[in-house]
């Protein structure tokens, strides 16, 4: 199972951007977002974090949950296949439904070809 990070605010380095400005409502939002992923997907509470402190570095054994906004100042393409854009507004209200069915594709696919 590969490792899932979820990228919502980056509070260290110089790329510092939040999702509300607020750390302890940003974390607060961000976990329940993986929470609800883990119970969805049916995966290992160990496989979904977030990462808070994301050094814009791509790891390609992992998948990147990635806020739209972010992603786009970044300069990371959004055609990466183990990068998935989720919207600023679907972080902070927790809807997961279109990074699930993003995520159930991706873990389909690395499934079948292991």
């Amino acid at each position: 199972m590969p490792e899932i990070k979820v990228i919502g605010d980056i509070l260290s380095g110089k790329f510092q951007p939040t999702l509300t400005g607020n750390t302890i409502v940003d974390a607060a939002l961000i976990d329940r977002f993986c929470q609800s992923l883990i119970t969805a997907l049916s995966l290992s509470p160990q496989s979904v974090r977030a990462e808070h402190h994301w050094d814009l570095q791509i790891d390609p054994t992992t998948i990147y949950v990635v806020d739209a906004d972010i992603l786009a100042a970044s300069g990371h393409q959004r055609r990466l296949a183990n990068i998935v854009p989720v919207s600023h507004t679907e972080l902070l209200r927790g809807q997961i439904g279109a990074t699930k069915r993003r995520l159930a594709t991706i873990l389909a696919a690395q499934s079948s070809a292991n």
